[in-house]
């Protein structure tokens, strides 16, 4: 169903230079081409921009509090910084929603499959799934820093390629057209977990098995390895989340443990760190999962 956006603007002072938020008038329908592109995000990057993540989402995107500005700086000085800066606002705002920034040394670039561009000191920073757009006025709340955990896990690749994926779940932001749909058939597995948990504890991520990538490696799988458990390092996948085990029991005939406990629509919920055989005691249970889906 289209939706037509009012336009405005929001500009912040910034160390340096200033942030514009700019929502143009634009008509789009659901289930863009977004969560089908730029699915290159390294672990080690998020680890590493954590701390400037993590007090982002302590402000509004448009909050003009000197902590805020400097956290914005912090993560936007260096291209590992910007990368997941435009991760981040790729995940919280919608497509026709874009934040540009200067910043100062900015190499003029336009990475491929990227949704940012830098030229002349100035980045521009371009919205897309929409999933926490609250977050333009108003701090980060717990369910929305489970859905940005869960979409910056899932565009996460071990192999530093852009694999088109499909990303599905209750949130309204990853509503699927019929085309997507039919094109990305194999469920590859579910992520979720907490980015932003407490700087002194490990990150929260985890990733559980699905039903296409439990039955081989084929088609889009075959460069997508973070649903995966890595045999080196057993209880984790290839890009380092905690691995869960598989999404759902798919041999009924033999009952075996698993990580979610409801599925309806191609997407899993309740999901938890380790798997179970249907019951769980003294187990988190996330709310805020994110089922990927490639072409065969």
């Amino acid at each position: 169903m289209a939706a037509l956006r009012a336009a405005s603007a929001i500009a912040i002072a910034l160390v340096g230079g200033c942030i514009s938020l700019d929502e143009g008038s634009t008509t789009q329908e659901a289930g863009t081409h977004n969560r089908l592109a730029t699915n290159r995000l390294a672990t080690n990057r998020l680890a590493t921009n954590r701390l400037a993540t993590n007090r982002l989402a302590t402000n509004a995107l448009d909050s003009t509090r000197l902590t805020a500005l400097a956290e914005t700086a912090q993560i936007l000085e260096t291209p590992e910084g910007r990368d997941v800066y435009s991760y981040v606002i790729s995940c919280a705002l919608a497509e026709n929603v874009t934040i540009s920034a200067v910043v100062p040394g900015a190499a003029d670039t336009s990475p491929p499959d990227s949704n940012y561009t830098c030229l002349s000191g100035t980045c521009t920073f371009q919205g897309g799934l929409g999933l926490t757009p609250r977050w333009a006025t108003h701090r980060l709340d717990n369910d929305g820093k489970g859905w940005m955990s869960a979409c910056l896990f899932a565009r996460v690749n071990a192999n530093d390629t852009s694999e088109a994926i499909s990303l599905r779940g209750t949130n309204a932001g990853l509503a699927v057209s019929t085309d997507e749909a039919e094109i990305y058939t194999v469920e590859e597995g579910a992520f979720y977990g907490n980015l932003f948990n407490d700087l002194s504890e490990p990150i929260d991520w985890n990733a559980c098995r699905g039903q296409g990538q439990a039955s081989g490696e084929f088609g889009g799988l075959v460069l997508r390895d973070c649903a995966e458990e890595d045999p080196a390092t057993p209880g984790f996948t290839y890009c380092g989340f905690r691995y869960a085990g598989d999404c759902a029991d798919f041999t009924p005939q033999f009952p075996s443990a698993y990580a979610c406990s409801s599925y309806e629509g191609g997407v899993y919920g309740d999901c938890h760190g380790s798997p179970a055989l249907g019951k769980w005691r003294h187990e988190t249970r996330y709310r805020e999962v994110i089922t990927s889906y490639v072409s065969p």
